[in-house]
Formats: C-alpha cells, sequence, structure tokens
C-alpha cells in the first residue's frame, strides 16, 4: 500500500510539474514584439514558440534547444504549404546556413531561401537547413534555390545528427535536395524533392536514416542515391525521371554504390534514364516488393554487385533488360513477375553468380541474353551467405525511427479498416 501511495503521489508530481512547465511556455510573436526572427530565438527559453507573422525576412538563423519557429497560420495552411509560400526567410545570398538547427528545436512552415553559391564538394560546406550534430525538427517547409544542399544532416564532434524531415517542398539546389551524410540517422518522410542539381536524396559515409513515403523526381543525377558506406531504409518511394542532367553515367531511380541497403521495399520506380533500381562497387541489398518499369535501361541494373537479394518485385517494359548483370554480380531472385522488357527478362552479360526460383517470366524480347543462370532452391542465407538458415541479420539494421514508423503505418492502417 505504501509502494502505491508514493507512485500517486510520484505520478501526481510528475503530472503537475509538466503542466506548470506547460504554463510557463511563452508565444513569442513576431515582428510585434521583437523585429527580427533571431532576436525573439535569443529571448526564448526551451518550450516557448515564436509565431513569425506572415512577410519576408532577410536574415539566418541559428535555432535553440527545445524552442520551436512557426510561421502563422492554421494545421491545413501548414500541411498544404500555404503559411510557407506566405512567410520568407531569405539569407540574401550570404554563404552560411540559413537555418542552423538545435536538438529539439522546430522550423515550421517557411519559405528558406537565399544561401550563396559555394562548393558543396569540400568538407564543412554549408548547407540551407543545416543539422551538424543536432537532431531538429523541419516541416512544412518549401526549400530552393540553395547554392548548396538543401537540407543536410551530418554528425559532429561524435555527436549524431538525427533531424525529423517531414512534408517539406525541396527542389532547384545546387547539389543534393536532402543530404544524409557521416552517421546521420535521420527520418525522411513524405517530402517532395525535384529539380536539384545532383542527386534528389543522398545517403553517404556511414548515414543510416530512415527513406520513406517521398516522392523524388526530374533530379540531374540519381533520385535516392546510396555511396561509401551508406546503410539506409528505402521504403513506399515514388521515384523517376532522374538522371536529367548530362552526366553520362548518372542517371538511376535509387543508386546504390559501395554501400548496403538492408531494405529497398514497395517503391515505385519508373521513367529513369538508367536504371529503376541500380547497384554497383560491392553494393549489396535486400529489394522486395517494388514495381520498376520504364526505365531507360534495366529495370534493375547490377554492375559488380554481390549478394542482392531479389524478391517479388514487378519488373516490367523496361528500355533493355528486366534485370541487367555485369562485372561478376551475384543475385538470388525469386519470385519476381518480369514480363515486357525489350530485350531479356534478365541478361547476365559476364561471369555471374544467379540462383532463380519461382520467377513469372513471360513477353520479353527472350527470356535471357547471355549465358542462362543455373536454377535452383538455395538453401543459405543470399545476404549473409552463410548456409545456416539463422543466420545473424547482417550490418546497417534500420535505426529506431524506422520501427516507430512500422508502428505507426501499422495503426493507421487499422483505423481505416474500423
Amino acid at each position: 500500500m505504501k509502494q502505491l501511495k508514493y507512485l500517486v503521489v510520484l505520478s501526481l508530481s510528475v503530472f503537475l510539474f509538466s503542466q506548470l512547465a506547460y504554463a510557463e511556455a511563452k508565444i513569442i510573436h513576431v515582428p510585434k514584439e521583437y523585429a527580427s526572427i533571431q532576436e525573439a530565438i535569443d529571448a526564448a527559453s526551451a518550450g516557448d514558440t515564436i509565431e513569425v507573422a506572415a512577410g519576408k525576412y532577410y536574415e539566418t538563423l541559428e535555432l535553440k534547444a527545445g524552442v520551436a519557429v512557426r510561421s502563422q497560420g492554421s494545421e491545413s495552411e501548414h500541411k498544404d504549404h500555404t503559411a510557407a509560400r506566405r512567410t520568407t526567410i531569405d539569407a540574401n545570398g550570404e554563404l552560411k546556413p540559413v537555418v542552423e538547427g538545435a536538438d529539439g528545436a522546430v522550423i515550421d512552415g517557411f519559405t528558406l531561401t537565399g544561401l550563396g553559391k559555394v562548393n558543396h564538394h569540400v568538407p564543412g560546406h554549408p548547407h540551407g537547413i543545416q543539422c551538424r550534430g543536432a537532431s531538429a525538427i523541419i516541416i512544412n517547409n518549401i526549400v530552393y534555390n540553395m547554392g548548396s544542399t538543401g537540407i543536410g544532416s551530418h554528425v559532429r564532434d561524435g555527436k549524431e545528427a538525427a533531424p525529423y524531415i517531414e512534408n517539406n517542398i525541396v527542389y532547384s539546389n545546387l547539389g543534393l535536395g536532402i543530404g544524409n551524410n557521416h552517421g546521420s540517422a535521420a527520418t525522411v518522410i513524405g517530402n517532395i524533392v525535384f529539380a536539384n542539381t545532383e542527386t534528389g536524396i543522398g545517403i553517404r559515409n556511414g548515414a543510416h536514416p530512415l527513406i520513406a513515403d517521398n516522392i523524388v523526381y526530374s533530379n540531374g543525377w540519381v533520385g535516392i542515391g546510396v555511396r561509401h558506406g551508406g546503410f539506409p531504409t528505402i521504403i513506399n518511394n515514388k521515384v523517376y525521371n532522374n538522371g536529367i542532367g548530362k552526366a553520362p553515367d548518372k542517371g538511376a531511380g535509387i543508386g546504390i554504390k559501395d554501400a548496403f541497403a538492408p531494405l529497398v521495399e514497395g517503391n515505385v520506380i519508373y521513367r529513369n534514364k538508367l536504371a529503376g533500381i541500380g547497384l554497383r562497387r560491392k553494393a549489396s541489398a535486400l529489394l522486395k516488393n517494388n514495381e520498376t518499369y520504364a526505365n531507360g535501361y534495366s529495370g534493375i541494373g547490377l554492375d559488380s554487385a554481390v549478394s542482392v537479394f531479389i524478391e517479388n518485385n514487378n519488373i516490367h517494359s523496361n528500355g533493355k533488360a528486366g534485370i541487367g548483370m555485369t562485372n561478376n554480380s551475384s543475385a538470388t531472385i525469386i519470385g519476381n513477375h518480369i514480363h515486357h522488357n525489350v530485350n531479356a527478362a534478365v541478361s547476365p552479360r559476364t561471369e555471374h553468380s544467379v540462383v532463380m526460383r519461382e520467377n513469372n517470366i513471360h513477353d520479353n524480347g527472350e527470356p535471357y541474353s547471355g549465358e542462362p543462370p543455373e536454377i535452383t532452391d538455395p538453401k543459405y542465407n543470399p545476404l549473409t551467405e552463410l548456409k545456416d538458415e539463422k543466420a545473424p541479420a547482417p550490418p546497417g539494421l534500420p535505426s529506431p525511427t524506422f520501427f516507430q514508423w512500422t508502428k505507426g503505418k501499422n495503426t493507421d492502417d487499422n483505423k481505416d479498416k474500423h
């Protein structure tokens, strides 16, 4: 009984403390109370919200931990970007981030632009919205015409960046639309990313973000690009018409090079310049339940790729092969529907290691172009190449945000059924 009373008192104390903290939080108005947004941020404390009236503000911001910066407008006006279209923050050519992130800070409902042109291949370059060692919440913004990456996250001094990036429109930036580098564990959900000079969404150097429910199109290089040790989870994105730049070897919808993707699932990938999904230079991945069609070369292209597991994908109407393989690539290909590809269903052009079973192959130029692959029933784990069916999962599992996203999606699906 004493323990129960203690728990009740403790719970009541926590509740009262949280209510007191909430009561003390302030709403600070710009420009009514402070002439600039940064002045309001400097005066704010964690838990405060800065509400910015419609207009154009020529400044750059350094966010403060736990402080929300939000444009005026209803929730629906934020969701449909009406609020962002009438409230602009413009760096006016400054060579520093338009917004520097902070842990738990929020930037919500702005048009953000005006970072001057920088060399975004030089270490330490600024991003339009930057989270270096910081985990900010970046929602409902329009990010365009930055002289560097639009939104970027990056470890700093060993501190991980794990920003939450949702419902932003990111376009016409010099370099990447959204960049995840050096250990970033960002959650990138429901953004529209297009017409960026290089890659739409980029992942590299140990970054392990969740990339889900985004629309990524008409970027210069690739739509979603993974390289140099990145290991993202990529699910339910629409990726099309990428590779519009002049680089001859760029143009996959989802491109993975020298990297590992533990799961690429449920994506719709079409009309990209080269492959729908392209893996090269010792890349590996689990590709499941994707539809990839009408791409210039192949639905799935493997060049020096290893340990690729291709299951239950719909691969059709591509300019050359459904699955094209070169340079000692290896794959396990199970349960796919491969049809109406111009040249061949599967095209292993050089030495290869291929295991196939239970695929539905029809109406292609020919079933196989090159040496037909071995048809067998594998008894090993295709990702680890271990014969033990209970072999441990490979490195690079999704970050916890992936499981939170999955739980939320399942809850939403269940609501729809009632």
